[in-house]
């Protein structure tokens, strides 16, 4: 988990300032807000190439740095009564709203977790654990989307032995598998991806995504 503004974000920004964001449509900043942490996922042409957890006031930055579409996790209302948890982030969301819109000038997408549901799992009544396997599947499945399988042989390292030997079983990698694309991501980055996927597969696919 990153504690602060990562490498690539800042390469990004570096790389591509004085650019026409209006024509980068499928960058995608997918945040799913909470009290004081928010997980977000920042993806390119449907991958996901960086993501964490991090304090609210630090999302101010990515907005700053990734000047691309946001699609933000909406809260829905079910009828039941809710607590000062949930206001808390529904006053984030509008803070992260402000900025995008009127300060950084970027499109801003809301989206609802049971369209999040309905597009990935072909139901609004599916769990956390369903959305995600649904995800980790359409990637590829654990060993493409996830991998990162240590090295039996090395135990990770990348060498074995006296004298630090390459380790020839995974070619100095430490990995049986590579890391995929969705290596690393847990907590409510899940929930920051499901969003960014179900709008980049809207536009790649608008028949067959609710919107």
């Amino acid at each position: 988990m990153q504690t602060g503004i990562t490498t690539y974000a800042l390469t990004s920004f570096a790389k591509n300032a004085g650019k026409n964001w209006n024509l980068i449509m499928t960058d995608i900043l997918a945040i799913d807000p909470g009290t004081t942490k928010s997980g977000w996922v920042f993806m390119v042409n449907g991958k996901p190439v960086d993501h964490g957890w991090f304090d609210n006031e630090k999302i101010y930055t990515l907005l700053k740095m990734y000047q691309c579409v946001v699609v933000i996790e909406d809260v829905g209302h079910y009828g039941m009564p809710v607590g000062r948890d949930v206001f808390e982030t529904i006053r984030w969301t509008g803070r992260f709203d402000y900025l995008a819109i009127e300060i950084c000038k970027l499109k801003l997408v809301y989206m609802k977790r049971a369209d999040v549901k309905l597009h990935l799992c072909f139901s609004p009544r599916a769990n956390d654990s369903t959305v995600r396997q649904a995800i980790i599947d359409k990637y590829g499945g654990d060993q493409v989307a996830i991998g990162g399988k240590k090295c039996v042989a090395c135990k990770g390292k990348g060498w074995v032995g006296r004298g630090r030997p390459p380790c020839l079983e995974c070619n100095q990698t430490g990995y049986e598998t590579p890391a995929g694309p969705l290596h690393g991501i847990s907590g409510h980055v899940w929930a920051a991806l499901g969003v960014g996927l179900t709008y980049y597969d809207s536009l790649t696919n608008p028949d067959e995504t609710p919107m």
